[in-house]
């Protein structure tokens, strides 16, 4: 009667074992893969970042309320994919970047914090534009504000 008893045990036991196991690998393994991946996608050389680059040509806007903003900027393609994407809707990205712009006042735009924001707001209404990558950073080579 003590046999099987012992047997059963046993193998609940290698079963716990063998799952427990299994689940602790593929939490460590999701863990570790994510973060290099992460790691690798972000580490660019500065040559293949401004190989990802889209300059844009000047642009003039006005600002809500009043006021005008003359700027040049640059967006970050996070692939060659998305930068071949971006130039072949450059004129539909350049009516978004200015929607984006007539929605500040020149007061917002006045200090770091105000361009943060406006960065932030560029990026975001480009990446909706787009069907397959994302923009991952917005660089202001110019900026007038009037």
């Amino acid at each position: 009667m003590k046999k099987p008893l012992v047997v059963m045990l046993i193998i609940i036991i290698a079963i716990v074992v063998i799952v427990g196991g299994g689940v602790g690998a593929f939490m460590y393994l999701t863990k570790h893969h994510s973060a290099s991946a992460k790691a690798s996608a972000q580490a660019l050389t500065p040559s293949q970042a401004v190989a990802l680059q889209v300059p844009l040509p000047q642009m003039t806007t006005n600002l809500k309320n009043q006021g005008l903003i003359q700027f040049t900027l640059i967006l970050q393609a996070d692939s060659k994919s998305t930068k071949s994407e971006l130039t072949e809707m450059q004129n539909e990205i350049q009516d978004t970047v200015n929607e984006t712009m007539r929605q500040f006042t020149p007061d917002q735009l006045k200090d770091d914090k105000g361009l943060t924001t406006l960065k932030s707001a560029i990026s975001s209404n480009v990446n909706s534009k787009l069907q397959k990558g994302r923009v991952t950073n917005v660089y202001f080579s110019q900026v007038l504000v009037q």
